[in-house]
């Protein structure tokens, strides 16, 4: 039987998680040898090496697991979020650049809480489906494959968008459970959709305004545009946002209400139930 052909290595992915076809950057890529563009690199990828740094703590859900299902997962990502952050650091030395600290806005976007059902929504489905968009439509396609350095770099690359992939079908799957649980969050999890959506531009602002004639970054505005198209269509999917987008007084609430939710989970405490579960989760009879 013959092998199909594999696809070279600068091919981006022809279907998106949500069934578009992924952003189209026209072929422009980043020039490394060139001081600027490096730096815009060198930005992205500290970026990337902070959210898998806080990524890391993706193991507190291990507390919070509600079956023996999702603490398996927290322990499988765990693992891989420390092999992704020792991986962008390879990255580093690979095209010979220092890691920048994370930028506020992802810093704030990565702030952690032990509120589980804000942690499934904002960390597992839609920020980690943010950075999947960030390694699957922009750095796949914008490092050179002319520079000898990259075909490596983006084969790692691709091992660590089919872990992403998994982590955001995890994400979504606890939403689904959490929403038909608790119908009421939709309305907090659209808000905390919005929010997050708002502050994406802040983080990209300086390079869009500095670079606009440049090949990559000429197709930024496009680009968030794109992204947010596509978490607003998984919102939709999964129940939580309206698949009309809503009048301005009805995002102002729910952006209210998300508000309110993300306070409560910075003031919550994780509460365990696997020491409640695991007689019947390993298959015996419970006894009381």
């Amino acid at each position: 039987m013959s092998t199909p052909p594999t696809p070279p290595e600068s091919a981006p992915p022809t279907i998106s998680r949500t069934g578009e076809t992924p952003f189209d950057f026209g072929g422009a890529t980043f020039d490394l040898s060139a001081q600027a563009d490096r730096e815009v690199v060198r930005f992205m990828l500290s970026q990337a090496l902070f959210g898998e740094a806080t990524g890391v703590y993706c193991g507190k859900s291990l507390y919070a697991a509600r079956n023996l299902e999702a603490a398996r997962f927290y322990l499988r990502q765990a693992r891989q979020e420390l092999n992704h952050l020792e991986l962008f650091a390879d990255i580093f030395r690979t095209l010979e650049m220092e890691p920048l600290p994370g930028h506020w806005v992802v810093r704030l976007l990565s702030t952690h809480n032990n509120y589980y059902p804000c942690k499934v929504l904002m960390e597992h489905a839609l920020g980690e489906g943010m950075v999947l968009d960030i390694f699957r439509d922009v750095l796949l396609q914008t490092l050179p494959d002319s520079d000898p350095r990259v075909p490596a770099i983006k084969k790692r690359l691709r091992v660590v968008c089919q872990e992403e992939e998994e982590h955001v079908a995890w994400g979504e799957k606890e939403t689904r459970h959490i929403l038909a649980e608790r119908p009421w969050m939709a309305t907090p999890f659209y808000g905390l959709l919005e929010l997050q959506l708002l502050f994406i531009p802040f983080a990209v602002r300086p390079f869009a305004r500095r670079y606009a004639d440049h090949p990559v970054l000429k197709h930024l505005d496009a680009f968030q545009d794109h992204v947010r198209r596509r978490v607003r269509a998984q919102g939709v999917a999964l129940g939580f946002a309206p698949a009309t987008p809503p009048n301005a007084a009805v995002r102002l609430w729910a952006m209210f209400t998300g508000l309110l939710l993300l306070l409560r989970s910075q003031l919550a405490r994780s509460t365990s139930t696997l020491e409640k579960t695991y007689l019947q989760e390993l298959g015996f009879q419970a006894r009381s």
